[in-house]
């Protein structure tokens, strides 16, 4: 299972490039949790959430405007993520993001 919801950024933990792209305030899709039962791990289930997830953030980011995507990564989650293309904030070791244009660039 997987939830979705707006989460505020903090431009400041992003990268310079993305920093002078946006306000001073503004928000990214967050992947709230993302779980797989252990009965069903290393199935490729977590894949095939997290694209799904990720395609229905990049079809919201459409209609409502937002530069990335985020995660809280937990429980050792970390690497699962940065094999997708994720990268922590500057001020977060677990907190990581993608940029809407690089799913975008992956999923089309």
């Amino acid at each position: 299972f997987y939830t979705l919801t707006m989460t505020p950024i903090d431009l400041k933990a992003l990268p310079a490039k993305l920093q002078k792209k946006h306000q001073s305030a503004t928000s990214g899709g967050l992947i709230a949790r993302l779980a797989v039962d252990d009965r069903y791990k290393g199935k490729g289930y977590g894949e095939w959430l997290l694209i799904d997830a990720l395609r229905k953030l990049l079809s919201a980011s459409d209609s409502v405007a937002f530069p990335v995507v985020v995660v809280d990564a937990k429980d050792g989650a970390k690497q699962f993520y940065e094999r997708y293309g994720f990268t922590a904030f500057q001020d977060a070791d677990n907190k990581l993001f993608i940029t809407i244009s690089d799913v975008r660039a992956s999923l089309g």
